[in-house]
């Protein structure tokens, strides 16, 4: 766990970049998922075998130095003793050859995407070269990564390229945009058996209901699937904002300016119109005037440095950072579309995340108010994952300095799980089975929150969600094999 400071340092230097939460979840194909019955279960000759997970007999005769649970399509990673990666169906047919490429699945819309990379050393043409003035040798090679990603089912390639280390990068970051439309690295697919064509490029952001934003000469357009001709054209970016108020101009001249530019300004203006919209789904128009608001909110606005549009909502979130060392936090309004401001709106599923995650709005207070907390208690991130609902991690520091985290349900005002314990890792949001860990260096043990229940018996080093779990034997090695994080059971003899 890092330390208030550094949770308040992130909060200055990158809450600009703050996102809404975007869930991406894919939207399966019923007729694409499959009963997946079969685990690795780990012998005594340290190999990895497949077995029904009910009878533990095999199911497929191979073993492997590593495997991978399988996927809901059907497919898992193995490992040979060569350390060379292959990708094989339930039967043990493999469909991905053994080389030394790493391989990584991921599953959306009911296709099995593949990324293969492998680390090289690439020889450089000589004004690339790296001489070295110390006298230490020239080095005349770079470290590139060789990367390749497509579709297991229908093999097709969508990209095949070498790409300098820590430079160039690609994920498997498909995301669902509807059941037959999936989105990745700027480009919007349409999936037509088990096959993916392009039907439209250079994508600068996708947005939610469909929508997207394309720019071009430092303006940008925004498009719906269902469209043929641009929602909105001509967009170009500002940092300035301007409403008015009675006879008053009020001009923010820097808001939601970041240390970095982004690729889409966090406000777009319509060059005929003058109409603003706001990220992150610049979904509506900010309002031109206030027609209701006091004048401690009036000179709040005059502040103000972060606008957000709160998306599924008429409203628009303000925010002004105090600096006061005893608060170091942001502050709140919100003015709706006709121009009305308020103090505070109902609930509503928005969150803001900093770069690394953590939650800024809604922050500590609103979740978790203050006649619910120990008056020596400081506070540092609060984490929130899709499918948690009214639930947070809320790390806390006592008047000893001791750091432990909790989870606080902010519905019900209470906590589901004190905060006693140095980690907990959320393995399932929607069955509430969590991995916590009581004291640093500490092992970790399973809990069912929706019964209150352990989980099984045994302690682990380190437990995932996909149930693979970590031990040391009594050789002080380290093993790893799998279990059921919803019953504790093992896979190994």
């Amino acid at each position: 766990m890092k330390t208030i400071v550094c949770s308040i340092f992130f909060m200055l230097t990158s809450v600009m970049a703050c996102t809404q939460e975007k869930t991406n979840k894919s939207l399966p194909d019923p007729s694409k998922m499959k009963n997946i019955n079969s685990v690795p279960f780990l012998t005594r000759q340290k190999l990895f075998m497949y077995v029904d997970k009910t009878s533990l007999k095999p199911v497929i005769n191979q073993k492997f130095k590593s495997a991978s649970v399988f996927t809901s399509t059907g497919f898992a990673v193995v490992v040979n003793e060569k350390n060379e990666y292959a990708a094989i169906d339930e039967n043990g047919k493999i469909v991905l050859g053994f080389s030394a490429e790493e391989i990584n699945l991921n599953v959306i819309n009911g296709l099995t995407f593949y990324k293969k990379d492998i680390e090289y050393e690439k020889k450089m043409p000589v004004w690339k070269w790296d001489w070295n003035i110390m006298g230490s040798g020239i080095k005349k090679e770079q470290t590139y990564h060789k990367i390749e990603i497509g579709v297991v089912e229908s093999q097709q390639v969508l990209l095949s390229e070498d790409v300098p280390y820590l430079e160039d990068n690609y994920y498997l970051n498909f995301i669902s945009v509807d059941e037959t439309h999936v989105f990745w690295n700027g480009t919007l697919y349409e999936v037509k058996k088990n096959r993916l064509h392009k039907i439209e490029n250079n994508i600068a952001e996708l947005l939610e209901n469909k929508r997207w934003l394309k720019g071009s000469d430092a303006e940008f357009s925004m498009y719906g699937l269902s469209q043929k001709k641009a929602i909105h054209s001509g967009l170009k970016g500002s940092e300035t904002l301007s409403v008015q108020f009675e006879k008053e101009i009020i001009t923010l001249n820097e808001v939601n300016k970041e240390r970095y530019a982004p690729e889409v300004p966090k406000l777009l203006a319509d060059n005929k119109t003058n109409d603003v919209y706001i990220f992150p789904q610049y979904e509506k128009v900010f309002p031109r005037k206030i027609t209701k608001a006091t004048s401690s909110q009036i000179e709040f606005i005059r502040k103000t440095s972060l606008v957000y549009s709160i998306t599924n909502s008429p409203y628009f979130l303000l925010g002004v950072f105090n600096y006061d060392h005893d608060i170091w936090a942001y502050s709140w309004l919100y003015i709706d579309t006709e121009g009305n401001i308020t103090d505070s709106i109902g609930s509503y599923d928005f969150k803001v995340l900093d770069r690394v995650g953590n939650l800024v709005w809604p922050d500590r207070k609103m979740i978790l108010p203050d006649e619910f907390i120990n008056k020596d208690w400081k506070f540092g991130k609060i984490k929130y994952y899709s499918g948690m609902d009214d639930c947070y991690l809320i790390a806390i520091e006592d008047e000893k300095q001791l750091r432990t985290i909790g989870l606080w349900n902010s519905r019900e005002k209470i906590w589901e799980i004190k905060p006693q314990y140095y980690d907990i890792s959320v393995l399932d949001t929607k069955k509430q089975i969590y991995a916590l860990q009581k004291e640093q260096d500490g092992l970790y043990t399973l809990l069912d929150n929706k019964t209150k229940k352990s989980i099984g018996s045994k302690a682990y080093k380190s437990i995932n969600s996909e149930g693979m779990v970590s031990i040391k034997n009594t050789l002080g090695e380290t093993v790893y094999y799998y279990i059921d994080v919803y019953s504790g059971k093992e896979y190994k003899e």
